[in-house]
Parts: structure tokens; sequence; C-alpha cells
């Protein structure tokens, strides 16, 4: 079959075929070459692997350099700071890298590896404050919540006049991973380290920062540590308190109102103070021991002592008159009594709430019936006590919603980009593609070769028909067979639609 058969039959199978099925065949074909290319562009593509990740332009510069001088392919990613190399030469190039000393952007004591002939005590100093604050990163980075970090240390020169010594400082800059945060005892260990690692310096002169210039060591160096950190967890306690309030709040208004129809902010006061309160409560007492004397006597007026002795003539001047002769009754009770209390203890714990007040907007004009019932079950919700002075303020008003307009109108990403955006992915997409389109292509071929049960007698065409023929219906016949009799290919790819169609 030569070249212009082929052309032939090509041109008669696209012309006997359908407008519909041309553009099908159209888009099929196009996808095919699509997904091919795609295919056979990851095929050739090696495989890559990350070398380096989250190099500064420095050392990233360095090993791009070096694998230039190795003709190794590779690519940049991660907006240069990371380099993508042949996966099955990934730990080659790093030991090759390491040899090279193409990482040297931070040396911490290896810059004493390599001492030259005259150097001054200034640049002796200095070097050694290069490669200090060089370890000191290198410790602080290795933290799982740090991901690079940069330490700025002040270290005077020493005097012989003790009043004009200057005591060291130090600045350490903190880039944290997403999603991270470093807690008060965190941010002051990194201190502690800091301070430990250099002679003479304080926590006082440790300041540390994040890149975003916020102050992590604020309340952590005036030496009471223990009260700062214990102030930031109950300013934590309180919020975290508040934030579960607000959305109990917020879903069950979303339950009541719909989506964005109201708004319930909480604040609450807490005592965090520890107090032990002792109360005793005494009673009337009960009877432990008596003691019950009685004592009964008769006294007369006769002289006593012998005769002749002074008790006898003369009396004491103190001596109290008697009578001659009488009685006389004496009586003594003890009573030792024990006395009866109640004695309790009271311990207050601390994170009590001692106020509580609460906040709830209404979009739109609300009825003063659904007002009153919103108050009702806010109050229900978060344990509204009058007596300690609770409050709840519900007010409806119009919220403004002039901000979403622009946003909406914004054109979205489609959900198609990060599809577009993974090789990997459309090399399977293509490949799964073809293999579909070479699957039905299979069937088609298998379907046409199939001998088809289709009469023969409707289409025979035949002279004698008798006098059903209407005029002018033989010269069409004629024409027909002379076009068979022409053009026996295109005819038989007509007839072959026809089949299919039916």
């Amino acid at each position: 079959m030569d070249v212009k058969q082929l052309i032939a039959k090509c041109t008669a199978f696209w012309h006997g075929l359908p407008g519909r099925r041309r553009h099908l065949l159209v888009v099929g074909l196009v996808v095919v070459l699509v997904a091919g290319g795609f295919f056979v562009q990851w095929l050739l593509n090696p495989r890559l692997a990350p070398l380096f990740t989250d190099l500064p332009e420095q050392d990233a510069a360095a090993v791009v350099t070096r694998l230039r001088e190795l003709g190794v392919p590779y690519r940049l990613g991660g907006e240069g700071t990371t380099v993508l190399v042949p996966r099955n030469r990934v730990y080659e190039l790093r030991l090759d890298m390491a040899a090279a000393g193409a990482l040297q952007s931070g040396e911490g004591f290896e810059l004493f590896d390599r001492q030259r002939l005259g150097m001054t005590d200034f640049e002796r100093n200095l070097g050694y404050q290069r490669a200090l604050q060089e370890e000191l990163r290198r410790t602080i980075v290795s933290l799982e919540e740090v991901e690079d970090a940069r330490v700025h240390l002040v270290i005077p020169t020493p005097s012989v006049f003790l009043q004009e010594q200057n005591p060291p400082s130090a600045g350490v800059m903190l880039q944290l991973r997403p999603m991270a945060k470093l807690q008060p005892p965190q941010v002051q260990g990194i201190m502690e380290l800091v301070a430990a690692s250099v002679a003479g310096l304080e926590k006082e002169q440790i300041r540390i920062i994040d890149i975003y210039g916020n102050v992590l060591s604020a309340g952590l160096d005036d030496g009471d540590t223990l009260v700062g950190g214990l102030q930031q967890r109950q300013l934590e306690l309180k919020r975290r308190y508040e934030l579960d309030l607000e959305n109990r709040l917020g879903t069950m208004l979303t339950r009541i109102l719909g989506p964005g129809q109201a708004v319930a902010m909480v604040t609450v006061d807490m005592d965090f103070t520890e107090q032990e309160i002792t109360a005793m409560d005494y009673g009337e007492g009960s009877v432990v021991s008596e003691h019950v004397q009685r004592e009964e006597g008769t006294s007369g007026a006769g002289a006593t002592g012998p005769a002749g002795t002074t008790p006898n003539t003369e009396p004491p001047i103190y001596q109290v008159y008697q009578p001659a002769s009488g009685t006389y009754n004496r009586s003594e009770e003890i009573h030792n009594y024990q006395v009866d209390y109640t004695q309790t203890s009271t311990r207050m714990l601390p994170g009590r709430v001692t106020r509580l007040s609460t906040a709830v907007a209404v979009n739109g004009p609300v009825n003063p019936e659904l007002a009153a019932q919103v108050q009702e079950v806010v109050s229900a919700a978060v344990g509204y006590q009058p007596e300690r002075g609770d409050q709840i303020t519900v007010h409806s008003m119009a919220f403004e919603t002039g901000w979403l307009d622009g946003w909406e109108d914004q054109p979205q990403p489609s959900p198609w980009y990060m599809f577009w955006q993974d090789e990997p992915l459309w090399a399977a997409v293509g490949a799964g593609v073809l293999l579909l389109l070479l699957l039905l292509a299979i069937r088609r071929r298998r379907q046409a070769a199939a001998p088809l049960a289709v009469p023969i007698e409707p289409l025979a065409l035949s002279d004698d028909l008798g006098g059903s023929e209407f005029p002018g219906e033989r010269s069409k016949r004629e024409q027909v067979r002379e076009i068979i009799r022409q053009r026996p290919q295109d005819a038989s790819v007509l007839v072959k639609a026809w089949i299919m169609e039916n």
C-alpha cells in the first residue's frame, strides 16, 4: 500500500464520519498528544531529591557552583533555598560538598583551624567572638521549634580600671517554624544557655526577639522568672476559659439565629489568690469533773488551853467575838467544764470566677420577645449569677457586610491549580488516558473486523423491480451504481458508517 492510497483511505474515513465524531476524534488526539508529551517528559527527566534545604543565599550559591564544576544536573526550589539533584547521587554529593567546604556561611571554632602568623589580639578576640556566636546559633537551632537564629554578642575589652568595666550583653533573634510557639520556660532556657556560655554575662543583659519584632524575653529578665511564668499561665487560663464560653455561645446562637447572625464576646474576672479560712464555733460546754465538799460543826464558849495561860487571860484584840455556843456550815463545790467547739477549714483554690460579663450582638432588628429569649438562654449557658455582679447585654444592630463584596468578586484559584503543579501526577494521568484510548481503539478495531449480521437483500441494487419504481428512480440507481464502480472504497466506508449508526 503506497502513501497515496493511505492518504485516500484516511480522507475517505474522515469524510465518512459525522460532525460529532469528528470533534470527538480531534479532542481525543489532542489529549493523547498532551498526555504523551507529559509522559515522555517525565521519563526523560531524572528523579530528583533534595540535596540541601533552607540554605542561606551564600551557601546555595557555593553549592550550585560546585555542582556546575562537577557537571551534575540540578534544579532550585523553595525560592532558591533548596537544591535538588538526582536521587541516586544525593549522599555522594553531600560528602563531596562537605569535603569541598561549600557550606561555610557559619563557622564556629573551625575558624581557629586556619591560624595564620601575625594575628593581632584584636583579630584573635574578634575571631573568638564570631566562633562563639556561631556555636550558640547551632545549639539554639537544634531546638525543635526554632528554624533559624542569629546571635549577637557584645564582649567589652577588659580594662585595668575596675570603675570602667562594662558588662557584656547579648541579643538573639529567632525564626520559629510555622505554627510553632516558644513557652516562657523555653525562652528562659535559651537565656540560661547564653548566660552560661559567655563569661560575666547576666540574664538581665540578654534580649530575645522573633523575626516580627516581638520581645520574647519580656518579663523574664528581672530575676523573678517564676512570677513571670505564673502570670503568663494565668493569662492563658483566663483566655482559654473565655474562648470556651464564646465557642459554646457561638454554636448555640448559630443553631438558633443562623450562621453569621450573632456575635458573642465574654470577659471573665478570675481570682488566682490561694486562701485558707479556718472558723471555730463554740458551744455551751459539758462537765468533765466536779468536786463537792460540805462541812458542819458546833462551837462553845469555854476556855481552851491550860489554866493561867495567855489565851485564857488575855484574848488577842484581833480575835472575832463569837457567841458562847452555836453551829456552822461550810460548803465547797468545784466543777471542771470542757468547752465544745467546731473547727471548719475552707481552702479557696486559685482560678475562681469572680465576675462574668457577656455581650451579644444580633444582626438586624430584633423584637423585644426574641431579645429576652436570647438573653435567657445565654444566661443559662454561661452560668449567670447576679449575686457576684455578672452582667449580660443583648443588643440588635445591623452588621456591616460591605467588606465581603470585594472578596466575593475576586477570582478564586481553580481547584485544578495544585493538580497541574505536580509533575508525577501529570505523568500518571497521561499514562492512564493513553492506556484508556488504546483500549478503546483495540475494541473499535475488533468490532469493525467482526462479521455483521446485516441482511443483504434490502441493500442489493436490482433492475428487476417491476412496476413499483417511480419516475426518475431508475436514473438515481444508475448514478449510485456508477459511483460504486468508480469509488468502491468510499462506498464501503459509507455503508459501514450507516451500519454503525444503526
